[in-house]
């Protein structure tokens, strides 16, 4: 059993509150970025202990499928997220299995712990691109996962580094976290941005997008340098339209990204020990858990306001 402390609200939990997730199975309760304490073991746990400070894996997989076998827990044929398909952390206490757990290092903090899920989101959207060492990569869209996509893609080689967004606060912040560049696309074009950065030669070796939307992956598409890697990360909302010869013409690998696997949670944990992730800034508002509700009207009425939400589960 956990004694539940910190818990992330993320846009998938804005889209579940707002009826727009397409894979949520309501009623639910939410909730998946989570820190605990173990509060009680039993008889036949190994690895966890009372006190045992941890960080949940949300994924429920079969364990017997292709992906399974391989080690692609996130892909998992039967898969289901704690807190999207079942019951979450939303609570001050829950229940779960070992293989659901991982050990927060001693020297980071709790509230910093709970980032660890998006943090693995971030570590598995850069990675999904292969070796970045030496390489251009422009992430669009710098919310909590852009900014840990474009830190991760930094933390595993690559040479220069773009984010992109609408909003001001949100680029500031990825140049705190130590992020190369951080325009403003509402000010100009994305292809504009990375001829900027890159230079019109070489420009952007991968794009990962993180904002999700149609109008966002049609800047992509054209901002895309023949030869290049398109890692799609971010969770849309509605169909997109494009025209498939522009891939195909240019020879643009478009790869599809989703979640984390166990190995990513355990770098994700791994990097914030090590000071290889900059959480400074990136939690925004702490709302106890019996203000769960006001948590989702500010994000709707403040969105430029935030970044990254707490739910303190304890109050």
């Amino acid at each position: 059993m956990l004694h539940n402390r910190f818990m992330g609200l993320c846009t998938s939990d804005m889209q579940i509150w707002h009826g727009k997730h397409k894979y949520s199975a309501l009623p639910v309760v939410m909730g998946h970025e989570l820190s605990a304490e173990v509060a009680y073991v039993g008889p036949d746990v190994q690895d966890f202990k009372k006190g045992d400070r941890v960080v949940l894996q949300p994924q429920v997989v079969c364990g017997e499928c292709f992906p399974c076998k391989n080690g692609k827990f996130n892909v998992c044929e039967e898969l289901h997220v704690r807190g999207v398909h079942e019951d979450g952390c939303a609570c001050e206490y829950m229940t779960t299995d070992a293989w659901h757990l991982h050990k927060v290092p001693e020297n980071v903090a709790m509230e910093d712990a709970a980032l660890a899920e998006p943090i693995a989101v971030g570590i598995g959207a850069a990675g999904r691109a292969g070796d970045l060492t030496g390489k251009n990569v422009a992430v669009v869209g710098a919310g909590t996962i852009g900014n840990f996509a474009a830190q991760a893609a930094k933390a595993l080689g690559a040479k220069a580094v773009l984010i992109t967004d609408i909003f001001d606060p949100k680029l500031e912040l990825a140049k705190k976290c130590g992020i190369d560049y951080a325009i403003n696309t509402r000010e100009r074009e994305l292809s504009d941005a990375i001829d900027e950065v890159f230079g019109s030669f070489q420009r952007a070796d991968v794009i990962i997008d993180c904002a999700a939307t149609p109008r966002s992956f049609a800047f992509i598409i054209q901002a895309a340098r023949k030869n290049s890697t398109i890692v799609i990360s971010g969770n849309y909302k509605e169909p997109v339209q494009f025209d498939l010869p522009q891939l195909q013409r240019r020879e643009i690998s478009l790869l599809g990204h989703m979640m984390y696997t166990k190995q990513e949670i355990a770098d994700a944990l791994r990097y914030l020990a090590e000071g290889k992730i900059c959480t400074d800034g990136i939690v925004t508002q702490v709302f106890p858990l019996s203000k769960y509700q006001d948590a989702f009207e500010f994000a709707d009425a403040h969105p430029e306001q935030v970044v990254k939400m707490l739910i303190d589960c304890r109050e």
